[in-house]
């Protein structure tokens, strides 16, 4: 079997880091979008006073917020997949005497910790995932309202 260069992984962990990168774009794009046509059809909403001809639009932010809730977890499952697959190169390339040891990440790390006891503990994928789920449930309000204002 051929040895596998130094270059070759380095550009393969390359690779990776930027489909890692372009899957947090994609996210935040998304997320950015929803929440635009969330807002724009709000305002419909509320300049039709809630009336019952609105109540498919207010379908359609439900279903945008739980895309948007499962479209952001496939993001992370993705996202996820590259820095494994990066962190197992960057691994390859410790054992290859390529990088220097982690001495100093590792007290970076420990560092970051003290300083963010709680902080770090909370995953930023699951707090997109809930933002999602909320314009779900604010679709579903909107929904009530309507149906109570007919």
């Amino acid at each position: 079997m051929a040895e596998i260069s130094d270059e070759a992984i380095r550009a393969y962990w390359k690779e990776h880091r930027e489909q890692l990168r372009q899957c947090e774009t994609q996210r935040s794009t998304l997320s950015n979008l929803l929440i635009v046509i969330t807002a724009a059809l709000s305002a419909l909403i509320v300049q039709q006073r809630f009336s019952l001809y609105v109540l498919p639009l207010c379908v359609f932010i439900s279903m945008t917020g739980l895309y948007g809730a499962v479209a952001v977890s496939k993001y992370y499952e993705r996202a996820s997949y590259h820095l494994s697959q990066a962190r197992a190169l960057t691994k390859d390339l410790a054992e290859r005497g390529v990088l220097g040891t982690d001495e100093r990440l590792v007290k970076a790390r420990a560092d970051h910790y003290r300083a963010f006891p709680r902080m770090h503990r909370i995953r930023l994928h699951r707090l997109w995932v809930v933002l999602h789920f909320a314009i779900g449930l604010y679709g579903l309000s909107l929904l009530l309202i309507c149906a109570v204002m007919a």
